[in-house]
């Protein structure tokens, strides 16, 4: 309790919950826009539309509202020089795992606050498709779990780095990578931790040049991608602990 009430009091006005709710304003604003151009067909396919287009979305926003997100919340202490003052208070591990927990905190509201936009949207669009709500609950679930990665990232560097603008440009770096990695040969794309929010998509995409016509089908669950992607957050999670509390201040 001692440590949840200090990281508590430490961002007390500094209004972090507006990070994550600006990035869902951005994309309640792309969803509306695009809701407005839809058609009877377009409407009969909205869902798929959504669950389409939100992980490229993922891919281009949450690396840098992370960035932003671990920035911001470490910033305190590596600007104040404070660590050594705080480990003769708090054990290096608990203030490591407490700042990842804050931080979680606003990952997962940004990604449940995504999920609650689909259906809304799907309400306030008139979609005639049936809500997939186990899609839109996958959606989330592994949202949450590619940007648990990027935060463990983006927590490492931000602690370990003097200078917020590197965790910062490895945001944006990240960003753009992950965007031009669907354009990868599978094979190399895999190596490409900002690209995973489309490799879990529940939805593929057919445009027809000729006819202009979109069309959406359904992707397997890729499971033992999946797996092996939850194991490599684990191992990473506790090499970047073990790195951050040997490292000498």
């Amino acid at each position: 309790m001692r440590e949840l009430t200090a990281e508590h009091q430490k961002q007390k006005r500094r209004r972090i919950w507006l990070i994550p709710l600006g990035f869902l304003v951005i994309l309640y604003l792309w969803i509306s826009v695009s809701r407005n151009s839809f058609d009877a067909d377009d409407l009969a396919m909205g869902y798929s539309f959504l669950l389409y287009q939100l992980p490229l979305l993922n891919v281009v926003l949450v690396p840098v509202m992370t960035a932003v997100i671990a920035s911001r919340l470490c910033d305190m202490e590596i600007k104040g020089n404070t660590l050594k003052l705080l480990y003769t208070l708090q054990k290096r591990e608990k203030f490591y795992d407490w700042k990842f927990i804050f931080e979680m905190k606003y990952l997962v509201a940004f990604t449940v606050g995504e999920g609650i936009l689909i259906p809304l949207s799907g309400l306030l669009g008139h979609f005639t498709q049936e809500m997939p709500l186990d899609l839109i609950l996958l959606h989330v679930g592994t949202s949450t779990l590619v940007g648990l990665v990027l935060l463990t990232l983006q927590h490492f560097l931000s602690l370990m780095s003097n200078n917020q603008i590197v965790p910062l440009l490895a945001g944006l770096i990240g960003s753009f990578l992950g965007l031009f990695s669907m354009f990868f040969p599978p094979a190399a794309a895999r190596f490409v931790l900002w690209g995973y929010f489309s490799a879990f998509t529940p939805y593929g995409m057919h445009y027809d040049n000729r006819t202009r016509i979109m069309s959406f089908y359904s992707i397997p669950f890729p499971t033992r991608t999946f797996v092996l992607f939850i194991l490599f957050g684990l191992i990473f999670f506790f090499i970047c602990r073990t790195v951050f509390i040997k490292k000498e201040v």
